[in-house]
């Protein structure tokens, strides 16, 4: 019996690091992984919910590394809104501060491992002159991982007993951000999973058998809206992601954007992926966004790139009021 759990425990040692070198290899994060980072910052940063005149509520899709089993896939729902912000703004005359709440869910699948989290979100908005904006945000909320192993192939049938074994972590979380925009340019740094909780992949007693912990992770995000004729801007953006020991990550975009309509762009992911973009705004209300990733990793052999999908919607949105962050 001792024999047949060590063999059930050495399958899900060997899942695991399978399953945390891919992550490693793609992108280095314990953290998900979207394309379409620009146009929700939020996801990024907590200190971004707030900054509109508007509720923002989006919903987003990504299917990663189609053809290869057990790839990720990725849901979430995000939504913020601001307090005390649609006051009219006198001319000459420093906004004054205000709040914004939120939050999000998301869940992510690899192959029999399921991370779903929730969070709430505060953020406070304080103007440091009549055109810039400082925000400090929080999320705090809790993770759910769940490694299923009837999911798994045994090579004997007595290992069968396993077979509708879920193992299932919850934890606290918790993140930070700072934020500095305003109409023209953005600018952010954040921290995720403050708290660094161990993560129990099995039952086993052992020392050191199949335990890992949260890793920290910081994201440095800034954009720039570059006005190129009274129809089209362009916003080149970047986004670089750190959690150690692997080694930074980046993310350059660049977005071209006609009458805050119709959108296109590219972005390299380095040693991942090249990014096309492309999008529409519907009545100021309605935002869609779609995004390919054509891997170009060593993984390119192995499946046919990345999908993402992302709608939003905006509430209380006038059309007079073109969003801050530029989306």
């Amino acid at each position: 019996m001792k024999s047949l759990h060590n063999r059930i425990v050495m399958r899900l040692l060997s899942l695991a690091m399978i399953v945390g070198f891919s992550c490693q290899y793609a992108s280095a994060q314990q953290q998900w992984q979207y394309s379409q980072y620009m146009n929700n910052n939020f996801l990024l940063n907590p200190a971004e919910g707030g900054t509109e005149k508007f509720a923002d509520i989006k919903l987003g899709y990504r299917t990663q590394w189609v053809g290869l089993a057990g790839s990720p896939r990725s849901t979430f729902l995000s939504a913020h809104h601001p307090i005390n912000k649609n006051k009219e703004d006198i001319e000459g005359i420093r906004p004054l501060p205000h709040h914004g709440v939120g939050g999000y869910i998301t869940r992510d699948i690899t192959g029999p491992i399921t991370q779903s989290a929730m969070y709430g979100s505060y953020s406070y908005h304080l103007p440091v002159s009549e055109k810039t904006t400082v925000s400090l945000g929080a999320f705090v909320g809790m993770k759910e991982f769940q490694l299923n192993s009837s999911a798994l192939k045994f090579e004997d049938a007595q290992n069968e007993l396993a077979a509708n074994n879920v193992q299932t972590n919850y934890l606290p979380d918790a993140s930070l951000g700072l934020w500095v925009y305003s109409t023209r340019y953005y600018f952010g740094v954040s921290m995720f999973q403050l708290f660094g909780n161990d993560l129990k992949i099995s039952d086993v007693k052992e020392e050191g058998a199949a335990k890992s912990a949260l890793a920290r992770h910081s994201f440095l995000t800034a954009g720039y809206k570059i006005n190129l004729n009274e129809n089209f801007f362009l916003v080149p953006s970047f986004v670089l992601k750190y959690a150690a020991p692997a080694p930074m990550q980046f993310d350059l975009n660049a977005k071209l954007r006609y009458k805050d309509q119709y959108w296109t762009g590219v972005s390299y992911r380095n040693r991942d992926a090249i990014v096309l973009l492309a999008g529409i705004t519907l009545d100021q209300k309605w935002d869609i966004g779609y995004s390919y990733d054509y891997n170009t990793s060593a993984l390119n052999a192995f499946n046919s790139g990345s999908h993402e999908i992302l709608i939003g919607y905006r509430i209380n949105h006038t059309h007079n009021a073109p969003p801050a962050q530029f989306w």
